[in-house]
């Protein structure tokens, strides 16, 4: 990967025996992983996919049994061609479906929040999809040069997303499902997002210039930096709670009332517990 030398943290990227690991992932059986644990999976065959969106699991998982946290996780992971749902962007990676919504072109269902769609690529630019996803780690190093990102390491596409589950879940847990909604609704119309770029787009460039597209892109970049930063870049595992020296900690009363932070961690906890003004 692409990095300076006094940036030490992201010097592994998708090492030989990772990419031996993906070729011969058994994608079926990790659906069922996540069948397993309650989370809906369909990866399409997708197989850098699925080992990712794996790798991203045991990163949550492991900070929650080891560190007591409470991190929340998405409801399903799902492959799909973006050009037959109805979003805006159907060339992005993938997101969130952050409230209950129907998103296909061509059947009724609701589809819960909290669930995570990574796009198939089929057919676009003539890739196959596989072919678009195992650039993985040239993407992230184009992503991070132009700032679209806050790493360069190439676990971060698929990070991104679970770990915008993981805000949502913290959302619901501080606001509840309607209070919430109606949080979306007001905070991602096109005026509120302009001033809220106006206000906050120099403090929320430090992480990176897509962190300051909503209050939402902010958390989801800098918790991602977080995350990359304190893996091991081996066995893709956290080496420390992090989150406990992070914005995104549990504050008790007390310690709020001497709490002191500067700008941006100020800034990124309030968003972590739905303040967007």
């Amino acid at each position: 990967m692409k990095i300076s030398n006094s940036d030490i943290n992201f010097r592994a990227g998708l090492t030989s025996r990772m990419q031996r690991e993906i070729a011969a992932a058994d994608v079926k059986r990790i659906s069922r992983e996540f069948i397993n644990n309650g989370i809906e999976a369909d990866f399409k065959e997708n197989k850098i996919i699925a080992w990712c969106a794996l790798r991203c699991f045991n990163i949550i998982k492991l900070l929650n049994k080891k560190y007591g946290l409470k991190l929340g996780l998405p409801k399903g992971v799902f492959v799909e061609d973006f050009s037959k749902l109805k979003i805006n962007d159907k060339s992005s990676t993938g997101f969130l479906n952050m409230a209950p919504t129907n998103i296909y072109m061509n059947n009724d269902k609701i589809v819960p929040e909290k669930t995570i769609f990574f796009n198939e690529f089929k057919g676009f630019n003539n890739s196959k999809g596989n072919e678009f996803w195992y650039r993985i780690d040239s993407m992230a190093d184009e992503n991070f040069e132009r700032k679209l990102s806050a790493t360069d390491f190439f676990l971060e596409p698929v990070l991104h997303e679970f770990l915008h589950a993981v805000h949502e879940q913290n959302l619901i847990q501080k606001l509840g499902g309607k209070k919430l909604v109606k949080l979306f609704e007001e905070t991602l119309t096109p005026p509120k997002l302009e001033a809220f770029r106006a206000k906050y787009g120099r403090i929320l460039e430090k992480i990176c210039t897509y962190a300051s597209e909503s209050p939402f892109e902010a958390v989801a970049c800098d918790l991602s930096k977080l995350t990359i930063e304190n893996l091991d870049k081996t066995t893709l595992l956290p080496q420390s709670n992090f989150i406990k020296t992070s914005p995104y900690r549990e504050l008790s009363p007390i310690k709020r009332l001497f709490l002191y932070e500067s700008e941006l961690p100020r800034t990124l906890r309030h968003f972590w517990e739905g303040k967007m003004g």
